[in-house]
This record gives C-alpha cells, sequence and structure tokens, in this order.
C-alpha cells in the first residue's frame, strides 16, 4: 500500500498541491494503480466460498442520485459486520479518501463512502466536492447507507457504528453526529481541527474520538489541542501523526487507520 499511497502524493505534488487533498484523474470510475479498483456492481458481493470467507469485497460503486455513486468495501467475514461510514473532503473522491486503506477496512466492517453533491471543475480534474448544507449531506449518507444495506440486507451493524471524515468532511461529520444523539458512537476526524467538547460529545452519544493530522499539515496544532484537553476531562481521545504528510494520507495510513478505528471502537 505505501507505494500506492506515495504514487498519489506524488501526482498531486507534480500538479503543485503538495497540501492539497485534491486527487488526481483518473477517479474513482477509472481508477489508476493508486487507487483500489473498483469492481462492476453487477458482482454478488455476498457470494461466499466456504466459512469466514466472501468471493467479492470491493471496492464497489453502485448508483446514488443523478450521476453521483457509492463508493464502499465490504468485509472479509460474512454476516453482520460493524458499519464505518466516511465523508471525503473538498476535491477529493472517496476513492482516494476510502480508497487508500480500502485493504484494511475490509477487516473492520463496512466502509461505506457517498460521493459529494459538487465537482471542483477542470481545472481540479473535476474532483468531487460537497456545496449542499450539512442537512443534505446528512440525508445524502443516509441514502447511501440504504443503497448498500438493499446489496447486503441485514448485515450493516449500525449499533456500534463509526463515523469517519477527511478535512470537511471532517468538520460536517461531527455535526452529523451532534444532530443525532446516539447513531454515531465513535468518531475519527481526519485532517480537520474542529471545535469539540466533552459536553458536546457526551450530549451526541460519541463514546470515543480520533484525530488525525499532517505532520506537516496546519491541523496539528488545534488537533494536539483538543485532544489533550479532551484527555485531561476524562473523555477518551486520542490523536495520531500522519508522518511527513500536508494536508494529504502518509505512507503509512492503513496501519493509522486500523489503530485507530480498532482504538475507538474499544470505548
Amino acid at each position: 500500500m505505501t507505494g500506492r499511497v506515495t504514487a498519489v502524493v506524488a501526482t498531486i505534488v507534480a500538479l503543485g498541491c503538495r497540501d492539497s487533498h485534491v486527487a488526481p484523474k483518473p477517479t474513482v470510475s477509472k481508477p489508476t494503480a493508486s487507487v483500489a479498483p473498483v469492481v462492476d456492481v453487477g458482482v454478488d458481493a455476498t457470494a461466499e466460498t466456504g466459512p469466514g470467507a466472501r468471493v467479492e469485497t470491493g471496492p464497489f460503486e453502485i448508483p446514488l442520485l443523478g450521476k453521483r455513486t457509492v463508493y464502499y468495501v465490504a468485509p472479509r467475514a460474512p454476516g453482520k459486520q460493524r458499519l464505518m461510514a466516511m465523508l471525503h473532503g473538498m476535491c477529493n473522491p472517496p476513492g482516494y479518501a476510502c480508497g487508500l486503506w480500502a485493504e484494511t477496512a475490509k477487516d473492520l466492517g463496512f466502509l461505506v463512502c457517498p460521493t459529494g453533491d459538487g465537482t471542483c471543475g477542470p481545472a481540479m480534474y473535476d474532483a468531487p466536492t460537497w456545496t449542499e448544507p450539512q442537512e443534505k449531506i446528512d440525508g445524502d449518507l443516509e441514502l447511501s447507507l440504504t443503497k448498500v444495506e438493499a446489496r447486503h440486507p441485514g448485515e450493516l451493524a449500525r449499533d456500534g457504528a463509526v463515523l469517519l471524515g477527511f478535512s470537511r468532511g471532517a468538520y460536517v461529520g461531527a455535526k452529523i453526529a451532534a444532530a443525532h444523539p446516539g447513531r454515531w458512537p465513535y468518531l475519527v476526524l481526519i485532517e480537520a481541527d474542529v471545535q469539540l467538547s466533552k459536553k458536546m460529545l457526551d450530549d451526541a452519544g460519541v463514546r470515543a474520538v480520533a484525530l488525525i493530522a499532517g505532520e506537516l499539515g496546519a491541523q496539528l496544532a488545534g488537533e494536539r489541542k483538543t485532544a489533550n484537553a479532551l484527555a485531561v476531562q476524562g473523555y477518551p481521545a486520542k490523536l495520531w501523526v500522519m508522518r511527513k504528510a500536508g494536508h494529504h494520507y502518509s505512507d503509512d495510513i492503513e496501519s493509522l487507520m486500523r489503530e485507530a478505528v480498532t482504538w475507538v471502537t474499544m470505548h
């Protein structure tokens, strides 16, 4: 996976966007070697070859609204598994935000990633972004889950669901969790200095928060301050640092995501 992440970041740097989270074209529908390939939607994602095995785990891409799609991966283990929903950032497709740790996600549960309602235009390779208000993003997220649940009836466990977000997706994700107390008990917020308080998180029914920031980015100081403040109050919050990364994933993002998701779900 290190090679895939490095290839994506190298392309971004070549485009003059060293600290940008814009992923290069092609995007999800025509992935490069840097992004996990998407399985055709006609593949039976629930078929098994034996105990504990699933024939196809994806990534899959299915219709959402209009030309928009839902990118998701299924867990390797069959049966009901934890839901992990993720909101990408501005000019940042699901094939990057979710695709670059898709193989790790397969060990942790269902990873569901809706595509944003807007694009950043030709100058940014038409990468998707979010332009609609929080309430509409919330509705689109729920619709994307309905679409995946239709393909995997009874398999998405929401009682211990994790909501993840990258950059803008993290800011919106925290607000969505606050709007639905108990719906999203675990948060993983990446490259976003989200203003969090123990009261806000307790009121939202969030049991633990993982914060992830790039060592070279502008979000690290704020995320560290937030994690320390919450920890002093006895709230489960922990920071992970992406080494040698700005506003993009580090080479070891798969191991960081595994650690962060595993840590929050222990609480």
